[in-house]
């Protein structure tokens, strides 16, 4: 495969993991072009200025997974260049896209607690972060401005990404240390409970899906129920911290209400859904983080040796 790097048409389909007839470099090379043609498509797309925010940051998020998995063949250089610039712009375009998020978790917070709720609950507090939302919406189109001019840049740089091995060790130490971070993460939420806490569990457990779905193809029905479990993980994790997000904004617009009983009832709401995502959460990271790093990295050394043995066989018996 050359390193000439083709644009991806709106109606191709994009395939965010290895295939076993690539090398790790056509494939790191090819996805990498993917997401970034994936994500200029979704930064000049003319519907949901919302979705556009949200689809581009995704194209990024899956970009750093990439690049997290193949960092020591990257080199340090290279891969703090690139995750800064990736991290950078999605903090932006994070910027402009936090209001919305308040609207979708406090939407899931009310439909939770509908049989609790009259149907116009929290009424005003909805049309306040409404507002706020529409108020951004100049914002973020000059974000997804910013982002297609970006890309252009990014794209010239993927030349520039050294060669990489085609060996299990090209990836095994980005895929240890992923495991490992968030391994981390979940013990100190575990024995240190705290807004931050779960964050940065969240963003490292995030990491393991998408490098789990990049090494799906390795054994498929095994490791899509395994991404699958580790995508549900990241769901409660993030719904947590959406709501902590929300509580924040509710504790401050209380402070000027004229009758605080409604936030109070709201507060208690987003604490008792809060209590219940985190308990999920644990019960599911013992299960996910059960193995030592040491562990995870030679079992899936297994799935990769079986994986490329399978596909030398297949090729020749082809031929």
């Amino acid at each position: 495969m050359s390193l000439g790097l083709r644009a991806a048409s709106l109606g191709e389909v994009m395939s965010y993991r290895f295939k076993g007839k690539e090398s790790i470099a056509e494939a790191v090379r090819r996805i990498a072009a993917e997401q970034l043609d994936e994500a200029l498509e979704h930064a000049k797309a003319k519907t949901s200025i919302d979705d556009a925010v949200h689809d581009t940051r995704v194209c990024f998020k899956k970009l750093r997974g990439l690049i997290r998995l193949i960092r020591g063949e990257l080199g340090n250089q290279i891969y703090q260049r690139e995750n800064r610039f990736y991290r950078d712009i999605n903090r932006v375009l994070s910027k402009v896209r936090d209001s919305t998020a308040l609207i979708e978790i406090f939407d899931k917070l009310t439909e939770r607690f509908e049989e609790e709720l009259a149907n116009d609950a929290f009424e005003s507090f909805r049309k306040s972060i409404s507002r706020a939302t529409r108020e951004r919406q100049t914002e973020k189109r000059k974000a997804l401005i910013d982002v297609r001019k970006k890309i252009a840049a990014a794209r010239r740089r993927l030349r520039k990404w050294p060669a990489l091995s085609d060996k299990y060790s090209s990836v095994s130490p980005g895929l240890r240390r992923t495991y490992k971070n968030g391994r981390d993460g979940f013990e100190k939420a575990e024995s240190k409970p705290s807004v931050r806490a779960f964050h940065q569990w969240r963003k490292e457990a995030k990491y393991l899906a998408y490098n789990i779905q990049l090494l799906r193809p390795m054994w498929a029905g095994q490791l899509k129920d395994f991404g699958g479990e580790i995508k549900t993980l990241v769901d409660y994790l993030s719904d947590d911290h959406d709501l902590a997000l929300l509580r924040k904004r509710a504790l401050k617009e209380s402070k000027a209400a004229d009758d605080g009983h409604e936030y109070e009832a709201l507060l208690a709401l987003i604490d008792k859904r809060r209590a219940e995502l985190e308990t999920r959460a644990r019960f599911l990271g013992q299960r996910i983080y059960a193995e030592t790093p040491g562990a995870f990295r030679n079992r899936f050394h297994e799935y990769w040796r079986g994986w490329r043995d399978e596909e030398k066989t297949r090729a020749i018996a082809a031929t």
